[in-house]
């Protein structure tokens, strides 16, 4: 019947005061439990998430040294990015773990009845929570070892999903993106195939969605998801403009989405944007560089992640972190971005500016809905992260 279907009767038949819901491939440690029951019971409306290890398959318990996740934010995609930062709420559960109490399961509906297949379930039942009067957070002592597809045979599917393939993300987009529909990056719904979610959103008076960006404007805005402005970066030595592979090409502007950047992951020294450099309309921001050129990876909003440390300095010299090493065209290859010692520099080399700029759709939306809801004036404790 499918991934979400099954939860769903599970959860609906639940008699326990709390319903966790984990993968099969899951190794809680002893005592996981604790934690995340104390956590409910302090606020029945709450969904709690351990803290996701690493699975090790030799033993099928908690790997040695492991890393641990359980935070991940929503993209204007409708996917799912993991990050970091010292806040224990999570604005976007993964899926695959979570435990909250029977009486909150029922009364947001659980999952969408609607959706089959695999995916998407976690961002809806995410934005139910914390639209319609819930929250998420984390709990760092219930420890529950996960495993990953990492290329190991022993984590490779061995089933087929017979369930009839709907547009979940496109159903999440539909249901709840309501004023930033127009920018969500997917294939759409009709809206009369998410009539289903009007009886939860008016029985529970559900927010509109910008309260979740503004709840959680240190990633949104801070961390650059949302840009104030998009640009692109032209070099004054060559007269042309970066793009997204490895090579400058003539600037055209907006007519080539490849040659759009926006400024992205908080700052850790100031706590504000910006330390790296984003794809406009898309979730990944430069990271390491090889022979190969610079490689792009899913954008870390918390700014903690070396390899994604890159400053646009007042002269125009793009900086890579602590490397002292500036990105420059060479014109004696074919217009390739490569880097070098900033004191290396000559002859207008690496000195780019900002040409094409404006101010993007998804953040015109964002100011006119946050004033339009008074959430600055209505809600001035509310945290940002």
């Amino acid at each position: 019947i499918g991934l979400m279907a099954a939860k769903l009767t599970g959860g609906k038949v639940a008699t326990g005061d709390a319903i966790a819901f984990f993968d099969c491939h899951c190794s809680p440690n002893e005592g996981w439990h604790k934690e995340i029951l104390q956590q409910i019971s302090a606020n029945p409306r709450r969904m709690v998430v351990p803290a996701i290890t690493d699975l090790d398959m030799d033993f099928f318990d908690e790997r040695k040294d492991s890393q641990v996740n359980a935070k991940c934010y929503l993209t204007f995609d409708a996917d799912f990015k993991w990050f970091d930062d010292a806040s224990d709420f999570i604005p976007t559960i993964s899926g695959g773990l979570v435990v909250m109490g029977r009486e909150w399961f029922n009364m947001t509906g659980g999952f969408d009845e609607e959706m089959h297949g695999w995916g998407g379930e976690n961002l809806d039942q995410s934005l139910r929570a914390w639209l319609c009067g819930g929250e998420i957070s984390r709990a760092k002592s219930a420890r529950v070892a996960h495993m990953w597809r990492t290329g190991d045979p022993r984590t490779g599917s061995r089933y087929r999903v017979r369930a009839k393939p709907t547009n979940n993300r496109g159903r999440v987009a539909m249901a709840w993106f309501d004023a930033f529909l127009p920018v969500y990056r997917g294939g759409r719904v009709p809206e009369k195939e998410v009539a289903n979610y009007a009886h939860v959103k008016q029985q529970l008076a559900c927010r509109p969605f910008s309260y979740f960006l503004y709840r959680f404007r240190k990633v949104y805005i801070g961390g650059g998801v949302i840009a104030i402005e998009v640009f692109s970066l032209q070099e004054k030595a060559s007269g042309m403009c970066l793009d997204r592979g490895n090579k400058a090409q003539k600037c055209v502007g907006e007519k080539n989405r490849q040659q759009l950047f926006q400024l992205g992951n908080v700052d850790q020294n100031t706590g504000t944007c910006c330390s790296g450099l984003r794809a406009y309309q898309s979730n990944d921001c430069w990271d390491f560089w090889d022979q190969n050129g610079v490689h792009w990876y899913p954008c870390d909003v918390s700014g903690s992640n070396g390899n994604q440390q890159y400053h646009i300095l007042p002269d125009g010299r793009i900086v890579k972190g602590m490397d002292g090493e500036c990105v420059y065209v060479d014109r004696g290859s074919k217009h390739e971005v490569r880097k070098k010692k900033c004191e290396e520099l000559q002859d207008g080399e690496g000195i780019f500016e900002k040409v094409n700029t404006f101010e993007p759709t998804e953040y015109q939306i964002y100011k006119e809905e946050v004033e339009r809801h008074r959430f600055a004036e209505l809600l001035p404790d509310l945290p940002d992260d």
